[in-house]
């Protein structure tokens, strides 16, 4: 199975300011919209996980991915943001068991700003069970136990115990706001998983501030192997969004097989 994680940015938090390098047709609604509903057809995936999803743009990918065999689901955030996650998944390749909206929980509360969205099914007769979600980003040098970052993704782990029942296959993936060597992706490879494009050279999905780096994952158990796609080059100078990429990042792409 092909899978793919990619925050398509939400037209909610696009500044002209942040892009000044993007011409401006490519931050129109409209533009990108229909040029996020080709290139997500274009990755020709089984399963698509997608953050910073809104209305508007998964009523788009709906509609759009559908004549291609595709199903979906949307778990917004709330708390009044105008985003959530997304997932795609090709209904001759997965049987759906079970979606869930999860929210995460903030100082013993379940706040609604950031979520997890859940998704338990049979891929070729065996369970599968997939986390996607967004994590909060943290200041630089903010102490491990302070971090949102790792408080969210030691959630993401009891979730993931709890949720999933016998599953031995499991994929936890999305933006997680951290780059190698953090302790949100250090905590993910101390609990026995890995990431699939681990020791790739010039893996890069976004360059926010000018600086090339790799912050979005795709996690996987020991009961799959993981294949990895390149993505492609980018430094702190690539133009993001661009008439070829309607994202400011790039979709992460690896094919897996059951061990």
């Amino acid at each position: 199975m092909k899978i793919a994680t990619w925050n398509i940015l939400a037209t909610g938090y696009i500044r002209s300011e942040y892009y000044p390098n993007t011409p401006a047709y490519v931050l129109e609604p409209g533009w990108r919209t229909r040029e996020l509903v080709r290139h997500a057809a274009r990755l020709d995936v089984d399963l698509l996980c997608l953050q910073e999803v809104e209305d508007m743009a998964f009523a788009a990918l709906r509609d759009g991915l559908a004549p291609s065999g595709y199903a979906g689901s949307y778990a917004p955030r709330g708390g009044n943001r105008p985003d959530g996650c997304a997932l795609f998944y090709r209904r001759d390749s997965f049987a759906p068991l079970m979606e869930r909206r999860i929210p995460f929980v903030e100082h013993g509360c379940a706040r609604f700003r950031h979520i997890v969205q859940f998704f338990l099914a049979e891929h070729q007769g065996r369970p599968l069970a997939v986390l996607n979600t967004h994590l909060k980003w943290d200041e630089p040098g903010m102490p491990r136990e302070r971090q949102w970052g790792y408080l969210q993704i030691m959630q993401v782990l009891d979730i993931l115990q709890r949720e999933s029942g016998s599953p031995q296959a499991q994929i936890i993936c999305g933006d997680f706001n951290a780059q190698p060597g953090s302790a949100v992706v250090e905590t993910l490879i101390g609990a026995g998983m890995d990431y699939a494009h681990h020791g790739m050279a010039g893996i890069q999905t976004c360059n926010s501030n000018g600086e090339a780096k790799l912050i979005d994952y795709l996690f996987y158990s020991p009961a799959l192997r993981a294949t990895p796609v390149p993505t492609p080059p980018i430094d702190g100078s690539t133009v993001l969004p661009s008439p070829d990429q309607p994202s400011d990042h790039l979709p992460l792409i690896a094919r897996f097989d059951w061990v």
